[in-house]
This record gives C-alpha cells, sequence and structure tokens, in this order.
C-alpha cells in the first residue's frame, strides 16, 4: 500500500512529539491531533480505560479544526446488566484487541449499536459515515484505551474509506500505545518520587523527635523508656519552661523526687537551689519553723534568726515530699505562699516577698482526704494545676530489666566488684513481681544481690529475698481476701465493728505474707508506716516474736 508523503511525514512528526512528551493529558491531546493528520479523518477521539477498568472514558475530541479536552470519569460502562457491552463499537475493540472499520454507518449495519452517534450528529448538524476504531494496546498487549477516527478522506479531500489506510493507522496507534505507556509510568514513578519525599520527610521529623527524646532522657537523666514513661516525659516537657507548680503523684518509691529534681534541672530556675524536704518526717512546729524559718526570741531555744526553706529556696525550687501529710494548719499558711509569693518567719512582724517554684509530691488519694477533711480543697487545686502520675514499676514493662542492670553497675562499682550479670530466671522472676515499693524497692534488692553475689558471676533467684520468689504466697493474700462474703459475718453486727474485723484480717495476713516486716507491709498496703503501728496497736494484733520491720 502506498501512502502519501504528507501522511509519512505526519508519522514521523507524531513519533518525535510522543518521544518528547511527559505528561499524559499532553500527549492525550497530541495522538488526536496528529492522528487526524496521518490517517486523514475529519473526527478523533481518544477513549482510556479508568484504573478499575470498568470505564472507557473520553479524554479528548477533534472534529475538523476544533479541539476539546473532556476528560470524562465515568464514560462507556464495559458492562451493562452483568454482560459486556459489545453493542458499543469502542468496547468491542477495546474486548477483543482488534481494529474495527465501518464504510457507512447509516447503511443498515446491525452489529453495533449507532444510536449515540445518530443523535449527535443531528444535535450538531453533521455526518458521520465511516469509523474505525484502533485498540491501544501495550508490550504486554493489555489495552490501555481505543483512537476513534471518523470520515476518512483522501489526499484531494473526498470522502474516503479507512481500509486503504488501515495499516497506517494500527502503526500509529502502537508507538501512540507505547508512548501513553510510558508517560503511564513516569506519572507513577512521579508519585513514588513525590510519596518517598513525604515519607522521608516525616522519617527525617520524626529522626529529629527521637533525637530530641533522646536528648531529653539524656537532660532528665532518668532511666526508662516506656510507654508510661514516655507520658510522663511528655508532660515535663510542657512544665520545664514554665513556672507553673507541679503536683508529683504516684505510690511509694517510683521517683517523685528524681523527676522533682530533673524538672528542676531543666528549667530557667536550674542554676538556683533545689530545696527537698518531707512533709511527713518531722513534726508539725518543727516543720513550721523548717519551711518559714524564725526570729530570735520567737520561742525557747531560737537564739538566733534562722532562714526558713522558702527563702533558702528563693529563685529556685522547693520540693515538698508527702504533702498530703501536711498538719491542717501548715497547709494554710502554704496556701498563702502560693497566693501572694510571701513568707512571715515565726515571731516576725512582717511579711516579705519570695520567688519559689514549689513542686510536691504525694503517694496519698488527695480527693480522699478532702473529703475526709484533712486536706484543704483549695490548696488542692491550687496545687494541682500541673499534675504529673508517675507509673507504677509493675507498668514500665521492660523498664524493670533496663533498672535492674543499671543498679548492678552502680553498686558494683560503689563496692568495688566487677558487674554481674542477671541470670535468665532470675530476668523472669523480676518481670513478673509486682514491686510493691517500685523502683526503691528494686535498688534494694539489687544492691543486697550485688554483695551476695561473686563478683563478675550471674544473679540468681537465691540471691534475691524470699518474698520476690514466693511472690505467690503474698498475693494468694490478696486472693483468699477477695472471699470475703457477707454470708460469713455474724447476724447482729454494727457496719464499725463490721469494717474494723476486716481491716484487722487484712493488716494480720499482709504482716503474715510479709514476714511481720511492718515497713514492707505498709508499702504493700499503700499506708503510712505511722498509720499501720497505730492500726496494729489499735486490733492488738500481736507479731508473734517476729522482727519488727
Amino acid at each position: 500500500m502506498q501512502y502519501h508523503q504528507t501522511q509519512l511525514q505526519a508519522l514521523l512528526a507524531s513519533t518525535t512529539a510522543f518521544a518528547t512528551e511527559q505528561n499524559t493529558n499532553a500527549l492525550l491531546k497530541k495522538i488526536v491531533i496528529h492522528a487526524g493528520e496521518v490517517i486523514s479523518a475529519e473526527g478523533v477521539a481518544i477513549f482510556v480505560l479508568d484504573v478499575t477498568k470498568t470505564y472507557l472514558n473520553l479524554k479528548v475530541a477533534k472534529w475538523l479544526d476544533e479541539v476539546q479536552e473532556v476528560n470524562e470519569t465515568e464514560g462507556i460502562p464495559l458492562q451493562s446488566v452483568g454482560q459486556f457491552n459489545t453493542d458499543n463499537i469502542c468496547v468491542f475493540a477495546a474486548l477483543t484487541g482488534k481494529p474495527q472499520l465501518i464504510d457507512d454507518i447509516y447503511a443498515g449495519f446491525i452489529g453495533f449499536d449507532f444510536s449515540s452517534i445518530y443523535e449527535q450528529d443531528k444535535r450538531y448538524d453533521t455526518k458521520t459515515r465511516s469509523l474505525m476504531v484502533v485498540p491501544l494496546r501495550d508490550h504486554e498487549e493489555k489495552t490501555l484505551g481505543v483512537l476513534l477516527l471518523a470520515n476518512a478522506r483522501n489526499q484531494q479531500g473526498e470522502p474516503s474509506s479507512f481500509v486503504a489506510m488501515e495499516a497506517l493507522a494500527l502503526s500509529f496507534a502502537a508507538h501512540a500505545a507505547v508512548a501513553l505507556n510510558n508517560a503511564y509510568l513516569i506519572d507513577a514513578n512521579k508519585k513514588l518520587i513525590d510519596l518517598l519525599g513525604e515519607t522521608n520527610q516525616q522519617l527525617e521529623k520524626e529522626n529529629k523527635h527521637l533525637k530530641q527524646s533522646r536528648k531529653r532522657l539524656n537532660n532528665y537523666q532518668i532511666i526508662g523508656e516506656s510507654q508510661t514513661m514516655q507520658q510522663a516525659y511528655a508532660l515535663m516537657d510542657k512544665v520545664v519552661a514554665s513556672p507553673v507548680n507541679v503536683l508529683l503523684r504516684g505510690e511509694t518509691g517510683t521517683g517523685k523526687e528524681v523527676f522533682a529534681r530533673a524538672i528542676h534541672n531543666n528549667s530557667e530556675r536550674s542554676n538556683k537551689p533545689f530545696i527537698t524536704q518531707n512533709c511527713a518526717a518531722v513534726p508539725e512546729q518543727l516543720l513550721e519553723s523548717e519551711l518559714f524559718g524564725y526570729k530570735k526570741g520567737s520561742f525557747t531555744g531560737a537564739t538566733t534568726d534562722k532562714k526558713g526553706l522558702f527563702d533558702e529556696a528563693n529563685g529556685g525550687t522547693l520540693f515538698l515530699d508527702e504533702i498530703g501529710d501536711m498538719p491542717l494548719n501548715l497547709q494554710a499558711k502554704l496556701l498563702r505562699v502560693l497566693q501572694e509569693g510571701e513568707v512571715r518567719p515565726l515571731g516576725a512582724t512582717q511579711s516579705h516577698k519570695v520567688d519559689v517554684r514549689i513542686i510536691a509530691a504525694t503517694h496519698c488519694d488527695l480527693e480522699g482526704k478532702i473529703t475526709a477533711g484533712s486536706f484543704r480543697e483549695d490548696l488542692y487545686y491550687r496545687l494541682s494545676v500541673f499534675p504529673i502520675f508517675l507509673p507504677a514499676l509493675r507498668e514500665r514493662g521492660d523498664d524493670v530489666i533496663v533498672l535492674a542492670k543499671h543498679f548492678i553497675r552502680l553498686y558494683a562499682k560503689n563496692y568495688g566488684n566487677l558487674p554481674a550479670r542477671l541470670a535468665p530466671s532470675t530476668i523472669e522472676i523480676l518481670k513478673s513481681y509486682s514491686f510493691p515499693g517500685n523502683v526503691r524497692q528494686l535498688q534494694n534488692i539489687i544492691e543486697r544481690a550485688v554483695l551476695l553475689v561473686e563478683s563478675g558471676t550471674a544473679i540468681l533467684p537465691e540471691h534475691l529475698p524470699e518474698q520476690v520468689c514466693n511472690a505467690e504466697s503474698a498475693e494468694s493474700v490478696g486472693t483468699e481476701l477477695q472471699t470475703f462474703s457477707l454470708e460469713n459475718l455474724p447476724v447482729k453486727q454494727s457496719l464499725k465493728k463490721a469494717v474494723q474485723d476486716y481491716e484487722s484480717a487484712l493488716i494480720e495476713r499482709y504482716l503474715q505474707a510479709n514476714n511481720w516486716n511492718q515497713t514492707r507491709t505498709a508499702e504493700v498496703l499503700n499506708m503510712p508506716r505511722r498509720t499501720l503501728v497505730e492500726k496494729i496497736n489499735r486490733y492488738k494484733i500481736v507479731t508473734k516474736g517476729k522482727r519488727d520491720g
């Protein structure tokens, strides 16, 4: 078949145009324009399969010299009512992969439904005669779409047949499909590159955050990276740069003073004093003079003026541990300091300003103490502007072993030993133990083990305290007490007497489980030791000659 020189030139021009175009939409437009020049058709349209392979969507159409970008999203369905829509010539060509040529669609051809073209001719006052639909297939013979050409013309511009141009059309469609497939790949690569760029940016942010977290952990000098500790660190991050007062809450031994010191050391007050005072460790009158100071002659023995801890901590931080055990009288004076920023020493007639940040800590149920009338509600709200709950050691997962190894290195150095290692069985025991005394208890356990074990050898279960290895016996006490039933109570008994009987039985059982060690029993029951001693005396619980904690 001989082709006109202008057609061959147009084919070569299209090859160059397609090779230099990477944008899919621009390429579709070029395919339509060059198809009309190479194959000499009045009308050209390109349909592309959507990503779901369920629709042929019209993207670009050209009639004579007018080009229109359509970009349909739901065009011709490939299936209708569960069957392939083969009545449509474009769908048929796409499914079969074979070109379709019709010389005159008005000549009573029955194979396809041309009603939509008839309506379009009527609407736009056009006359569609010959049609050729060529599938666009990639190198794997997968259909990308179809190219529709209408009204073939010869070189003189007269109506002709597409039969004479079929081979040329197939050649054009082949390299158009290659170009389209390449454009798809380039688009996909660009999307992947953009996605990788976004992912890398996200990773960089996460790495930066992790580095900041690591730096923060190093700054705080607190051991532990569990999720519960991360939550506590996040709250500390918010408060270190603020002068707001902080309330640290958590069980005994969770390291409240360590956290308080970390907050101070990372704040703007780090170069100022950090003063600590345990509010439960001294009597009320002595605590008052410790906190507020006194003037010479204010009481017997006051031979000189003495600065209080608020003055000692001026410009820095005062850590008030066990604030829940502070006497009510002193709570009122502390509230005045928080409200007015002023202190008045014992025996003084005037107050003076102090600049002190308060970090308070407690293991008590302050809300319960407010209800019982032993803690001021207004002081509670002043202190709990920014509460931080410190997790118990049993809630910190593998931090138990990380801390244990840290204490091993610490005490091995203190005692001049080589660091010991934890035997696997010891690790399992430590991970399963509930540690009622939290980090402080673990620290004591490891110090004892380092003293017992040979230098540089393994810490075995036999080097651990008996109550740690036999934790199940202590836990069984709680299980046994859970079986407490109203059916076992006397028929006639006051509520007060029933509660006392239960409390007495519970304390005695926990004393037995902890080998009558009062300090350890108080930690397990989450109560001050002096309160436990008072209850032992009140209920006349006999310790049976066992050692006192």
